[in-house]
């Protein structure tokens, strides 16, 4: 399993990657909306977020000693203008029937004060979502001197008691056991505001996913006529609602929770990837990346964990515990993988401690892993596959590749093939 996840290379594609009936079939239908590419990837980060909502009795342990956590999660996608985040929200559209059956109230808005959220997080019970199309709307949040909600996000991570004290009211408000998720998109400009330094640990509590700058023009654009298929495409998710309102109805009334669990197997699997990945990607980008390496283990189970809680009976009494199945195993390790690659993208955009440009890549640790990944001897194709894995643009490495050609550190041989100076045999 681990060879399928190293056999894609660098390609930081999600969905391109997931066999015919590998996903529960709502997610399957759900994601068959979209075309392929970084649109179907998007909207399926954004349908787990949403899904995790309809799962409110499935529950696991991480980590030692032993933290018990819900499938809530966090999650932050980042792409040009006029890309397609749009199609984020139709995972909304999923969870009307929960509003309207259960008369439940789900969706928190972004744009609100830190006492707003903590009065709609006591009203809800600790549970409920968070969206926003701007980044710049939670950033602002954040920012104001009546926002500061940060610490409530960090907390909401890990279900630790949120508490507060109104100062004009002298009330404590304590929320114990929050179960909370976000959902946030942006362009590349609205993450500094945010996120400030590679030292903000908010990052590291994100499922993040970065679109390419480039992309291909859609020619749908010039389509002038009614489009058939957004009476199906309304259908489709109406039908999933109403499935989905039913199993969270089943849950909420199960008397106990349903907890995950990987097999041994699974666990010495997950166990050889990041021990894989642990040394490269933290040589590389330094100390600052440890967090999201160590944080990234609990977003994979939590996806393993909705994938799961989808495919329950709903005819038959909530099971206490489930194993996780090969297929869910499969996606969740498959995303990981991928996740680790965009987060180490958009780890890159945010400055370094010192006084660096936003969005240029520091010149120290990250430059100098790249280069030690080559072989003495290799070709632009060997490069390009070091960079990807590092979360470089081809861009930026070809410009490496130049300076230290130029540097004689790097001798070009031949069109597309190279000779590493420090490797020359005397």
């Amino acid at each position: 399993m681990s060879d399928l996840i190293h056999s894609e290379g660098a390609d930081t594609l999600i969905t391109t990657h997931l066999r015919q009936g590998q996903l529960p079939w709502q997610v399957e239908k759900a994601i068959s909306i979209a075309p392929e590419g970084e649109m179907r990837d998007m909207l399926l980060l954004s349908l787990l977020t949403n899904y995790a909502y309809t799962l409110p009795a499935m529950r696991m342990y991480h980590g030692f000693p032993h933290h018990q956590y819900g499938p809530e999660l966090m999650t932050m996608v980042l792409a040009p203008a006029a890309s397609g985040k749009g199609i984020m929200n139709y995972a909304k559209q999923l969870l009307k029937g929960i509003d309207n059956e259960h008369g439940d109230f789900i969706f928190l808005p972004a744009n609100t004060s830190s006492a707003a959220l903590m009065s709609y997080l006591q009203m809800l019970k600790g549970r409920g979502i968070m969206m926003a199309t701007e980044i710049d709307t939670l950033s602002k949040a954040l920012g104001s001197t009546t926002g500061g909600f940060s610490d409530v996000l960090r907390c909401m991570f890990e279900h630790e008691t949120i508490s507060k004290l109104r100062k004009n009211q002298e009330e404590l408000i304590e929320i114990p056991d929050p179960h909370f998720a976000v959902l946030i998109s942006g362009t590349y400009n609205q993450l500094k505001p945010l996120i400030k330094s590679r030292e903000n640990g908010l990052m590291s509590r994100f499922a993040c996913y970065v679109v390419k700058q480039t992309q291909d023009f859609d020619d749908r654009v010039w389509l002038d006529e009614a489009d058939d298929a957004i009476p199906q495409e309304i259908a489709l998710y109406e039908q999933l609602g109403r499935e989905l309102s039913q199993r969270y109805g089943w849950m909420r009334k199960a008397k106990h929770s349903c907890y995950f669990y990987l097999t041994d197997a699974q666990r010495k699997t997950i166990t050889r990837m990041f021990r894989a990945m642990y040394e490269t990607l933290r040589h590389a980008f330094g100390n600052e990346f440890d967090s999201i390496l160590k944080r990234m283990p609990v977003i994979m189970k939590r996806i393993g964990m909705i994938l799961t809680g989808l495919r329950l009976d709903t005819s038959k009494p909530l099971p206490e515990r489930i194993v996780c199945s090969e297929d869910d195993f499969e996606t969740m390790l498959l995303i990981g993988h991928k996740l680790l690659m965009h987060s180490a993208m958009m780890f890159q955009m945010l400055p370094e401690n010192k006084e660096t440009v936003p969005g240029e890549i520091g010149h120290t640790l990250i430059q100098k892993q790249f280069f030690e990944m080559l072989p003495a001897d290799f070709t632009k194709q060997d490069a390009v596959k070091q960079a990807e894995v590092l979360g470089i643009s081809i861009r930026t490495m070809e410009k490496w590749i130049d300076k230290l050609v130029q540097s004689t550190d790097i001798v070009r041989i031949t069109h597309g093939k190279y000779h590493k100076r420090k490797y020359k045999i005397a």
